[in-house]
């Protein structure tokens, strides 16, 4: 097994198709390529969009014909830029540092902010299920995993430890409202949780209360940062106005913007980014009084707008959400002063006076007089670009990348700390198997009526050579059966200890436990005599079991997870107990939980024949289940009926 201090495999799977480059893609990309610049094995996994990339070609070589159109009478050298105009398909980042893998099938779907692709058709299960068996990450990171995401299916049905960022509070998801009990059920399989704002942790941990982390976003700040010099001399600053996440919405509030700006207004260059719909009314949105002193740069791409931040001013957003903190960074690294919402999560990236200015409602006014002010303010708005630079710094990749990695530690720490390897088992015995049960009662469990010698004849009659004698809150029986048991018949003296939180099985005892602890600390005495912890029947609402929080917070100290229990109801609880051994890499085991003499031997483990627990734990790792026919139904029905014989034959 890996060493939790070793590189790791990443899975990072975005909720939104790779052709989106605001936001959460450029937050993913920017952290793919930090991780493997550090040595890690990075994935990243978005949605596919073949067929929106026709259309939206469709839609640009329209656009195109629309500006050609509009503007063939304004004809310029900078002009000719706005006569291209292009949708942000592809990222600047050279994503060779790491594997992109698109799942097919998704379609678009508005979604709060953006447009989100959602996972609904079953081939898209399959592909995320068949890749995550493929791959076998270490760590599984999901972006905004919220219903019915690409996100939220790999988390449903992830089997490593996952770590969660969110970067919206998710209350405006129509799925969320819907399906708010289904999301907490799998929020529980988290193994971390990060927000990338204080805003977003304190709504979201409202809802689903948890341990969250803060991590901001991340920007290359190598990459972005312009010397001043760059920008001095421009006799027209250049003002960007960005419609990432409103695009029409914003060119609406860009216009009446405009409207308000007073005749004396210092000239100045409008670039608008995040819309190609705004590229054939650029002239429309200048009235004739300003005309003169606002010039139209037309509509940039992302590509092209990775360039102009090198000669911007300002950039306004002010529609900006806590998604899009990438994209504000990059701007403020490039030494830009920004203006964008007073409220919510982009806030914190900002103080007011000191890296750029914050708008409250009504954004109009608000953005007008913002505007001027900075247009007027030469000093005052190259003061700003410099201490957004200096406080972008603070968001680094270099920074940031180290906070998320110690994130992946800890989810990875949960996984079994130990593997032992069939070298383990003795030589000789290497080629011996023998069925083994490790789950049994007798009647010094208060609900099981069998007794030790009709135990033992049910094993030998079965073929059990190994078995495990877990009564409940009771060694005495297990003590009992180990005297009476032949040669041939290994007995592990184990205890089923009600806790306050659950059952747990503890295996090769020598003093008894007490019940009514804590769960952790029954596993603390279980481990203080050298025994084995063994969860038995998880998941079952008609047993007492930890819940999965539980589990997953001390997987580490669980030594054996039964993955197969004949009188479970529903076998989908089996097949979860499976996911769940397989994600923190536990040992699977499997027992009977005989009541009844029937029970014996419906479910038995072929192990190779090991004489300790370490050679128990290396024989699990490839041992065959085999499992019996006889109806869960079947077995309890006996149970009650054998038990309540016996009560009436004491006159109890």
């Amino acid at each position: 097994m890996k060493e939790p201090a070793g590189k790791l495999k990443v899975g990072l799977v975005s909720p939104y198709a790779w052709t989106s480059a605001w936001g959460v893609n450029r937050h993913i990309a920017g952290l793919a390529t930090a991780l493997a610049a550090k040595g890690h094995d990075v994935s990243v996994i978005a949605p596919s969009e073949e067929r929106v990339e026709v259309r939206s070609a469709r839609k640009r070589a329209k656009a195109a014909r629309r500006t050609a159109k509009g503007t063939r009478k304004l004809a310029t050298a900078q002009g000719a830029r706005s006569a291209s105009p292009a949708v942000p398909t592809l990222f600047a980042e050279d994503s060779s540092a790491f594997k992109l893998i698109k799942i097919a099938g998704t379609f678009r779907f508005p979604y709060s902010e953006s447009l989100a692709n959602l996972a609904l058709p079953l081939e898209v299960t399959e592909q995320v299920k068949e890749l995550l068996k493929r791959e076998c990450f270490d760590i599984l990171h999901v972006h905004e995993p919220y219903p019915p995401s690409l996100s939220f299916t790999a988390l449903r049905l992830a089997h490593c430890p996952t770590v969660a960022t969110f970067h919206t509070s998710g209350e405006r998801f129509l799925s969320y409202q819907l399906m708010r009990p289904v999301v907490e059920r799998f929020l529980a399989r988290l193994d971390g949780r990060i927000c990338t704002s204080h805003n977003t942790r304190r709504i979201v941990s409202s809802y689903f209360p948890g341990d969250y982390v803060v991590i901001g976003s991340g920007v290359d700040t190598g990459r972005f940062l312009v010397a001043e010099e760059a920008r001095s001399g421009q006799d027209r600053p250049l003002v960007v106005f960005a419609a990432w996440s409103e695009p029409r919405k914003g060119v609406g509030l860009l216009a009446r913007t405009i409207r308000l700006l007073p005749e004396d207004v210092p000239p100045f260059e409008l670039a608008v980014v995040g819309g190609e719909e705004v590229a054939w009314r650029g002239r429309l949105l200048i009235p004739r009084r300003l005309r003169d002193r606002i010039h139209w740069a037309g509509v940039i791409g992302r590509k092209e707008l990775d360039k102009e931040y090198q000669r911007a001013a300002v950039l306004c957003a002010p529609y900006a959400a806590s998604s899009l903190a990438s994209s504000v960074l990059e701007a403020m690294a490039s030494g830009v002063a920004v203006i964008v919402p007073g409220q919510g999560g982009i806030k914190e990236l900002v103080r007011e006076g000191g890296e750029g200015l914050l708008l409250d409602h009504p954004y109009t006014y608000n953005l007008a007089a913002s505007l001027v002010d900075l247009l007027h303010e030469g000093r005052e708005r190259r003061s700003l670009g410099a201490a957004a630079a200096r406080r972008a710094a603070r968001y680094s990749w270099e920074n940031v990348t180290p906070q998320i990695e110690e994130a992946y530690q800890k989810a990875y720490r949960r996984r079994r700390r130990t593997r032992p390897a069939r070298s383990a088992i003795e030589p000789a015995r290497a080629g011996d198997t023998i069925l083994a049960d490790l789950h049994m009662h007798t009647n010094f469990s208060s609900d099981c009526a069998t007794t030790p010698e009709e135990l033992l004849a049910g094993c030998k009659e079965s073929g059990l050579e190994a078995i495990a004698i877990t009564d409940h809150n009771t060694i005495a029986g297990a003590l009992e059966v180990a005297r009476l048991a032949p040669e041939n018949i290994q007995v592990i003296i184990g205890e089923e200890i009600k806790t306050r939180e659950g059952e747990i099985i503890g295996l090769y005892l020598t003093e008894e436990i007490p019940k009514g602890l804590t769960a952790e600390e029954t596993i603390a005495l279980i481990k203080k005599q050298g025994g084995l912890v063994y969860v038995p029947h998880p998941f079952d609402p008609l047993h007492l079991t930890p819940t999965y929080e539980l589990l997953a917070r001390n997987a580490a100290d669980i030594d054996i997870l039964e993955v197969y229990n004949p009188r479970i109801t529903f076998t989908a609880f089996n097949e979860k107990a499976r996911r769940l051994a397989r994600k923190y890499d536990i040992p699977g085991g499997a027992g009977s939980d005989c009541h009844v003499v029937q029970g014996i031997g419906t479910a038995m483990l072929s192990l190779i024949k090991f004489s300790s627990p370490h050679e128990l734990l290396a024989s699990l790792r490839e041992a065959d289940i085999i499992r019996s026919s006889k109806s869960p139904l079947y077995l309890h029905s006996l149970k009650l009926l054998k038990n309540s014989r016996s009560t009436a034959g004491t006159g109890k």
